[in-house]
């Protein structure tokens, strides 16, 4: 699944995503507000997820922390990073 129409316009300006993307190998989607979910761009929930540790980040821009989360869609299980609620999720298969 490879996610499109990923764009706003502001003040005239257009900006673009590329969205959310999901394989058989790896997985690119946003956190839910939640935590317990992540979504494509437009906020449609893909799948459940679970923090599984977190540490600080104190010199981080983006968060004072980042997450280690496990994320099932469609019956594969990920395990990946981000730096919180609607923030990128990065994410490879997890091994068994």
């Amino acid at each position: 699944m490879i996610e499109s129409d990923c764009a706003i316009v502001f003040h005239g300006t257009r900006y673009e995503s590329n969205g959310a993307m999901v394989t058989p190998k790896w997985i690119i989607a946003y956190m839910g507000k939640d935590m317990a979910s992540v979504t494509d761009w437009h906020g449609e929930t893909l799948g459940t997820a679970r923090v599984t540790t977190s540490w600080a980040t104190p010199t981080s821009y983006l968060s004072d922390r980042c997450y280690q989360v496990e994320a099932t869609v469609n019956g594969i299980t990920y395990t990946g990073r981000t730096s919180g609620e609607s923030m990128i999720y990065k994410g490879k298969v997890k091994k068994l």
